[in-house]
């Protein structure tokens, strides 16, 4: 399985308007015995880089020392492993990009569309709060139910 950054940082922010539902996925999904929850590179530098955030974050904004503890601290877990990158997702990331709809100038595909290809060629599940990832098709999606707001 494969979490998106918004499910890693809901997860470990007590604050989080998603906090409540991310920690249910994860007592949900954690028990199943053979299951690990994946970071690729992209990941691990998306929640590094909010960690460090004020607007993200606000008082409790982390040090890159802070933040690189937090996310070692995560990788100790032992269904949370890094995922390299899957042999294939480079031409399933420009598959997709021939396929990405009618306009096909979205500057904003490039990063959901990396997660979704490195989850298809690597044959995972991606968990994502994102509706947006509804759009590539055949991908294996877990849409996690957003929380009540704060």
């Amino acid at each position: 399985m494969l979490a998106d950054v918004n499910v890693w940082l809901a997860t470990l922010v007590a604050e989080h308007p998603h906090h409540d539902s991310a920690t249910a996925w994860w007592r949900r999904v954690v028990p199943e015995s053979d299951t690990r929850v994946a970071f690729c590179r992209i990941t691990q530098l998306g929640l590094l880089r909010l960690l460090g955030n004020v607007r993200v974050m606000g008082e409790e904004r982390k040090t890159l020392a802070a933040a690189w503890a937090i996310y070692e601290r995560l990788l100790s877990q032992p269904p949370v492993v890094f995922a390299p990158e899957p042999e294939g997702t480079e031409q399933q990331l420009a598959k997709l990009s021939r396929t990405a709809g009618s306009s096909g100038k979205s500057g904003r595909f490039w990063t959901d569309g990396y997660l979704a290809a490195f989850a298809q060629a690597g044959e995972l599940r991606l968990a994502t709060f994102d509706r947006g990832f509804r759009r590539f098709e055949d991908l294996d999606l877990e849409l996690l139910q957003p929380g009540e707001q704060r």
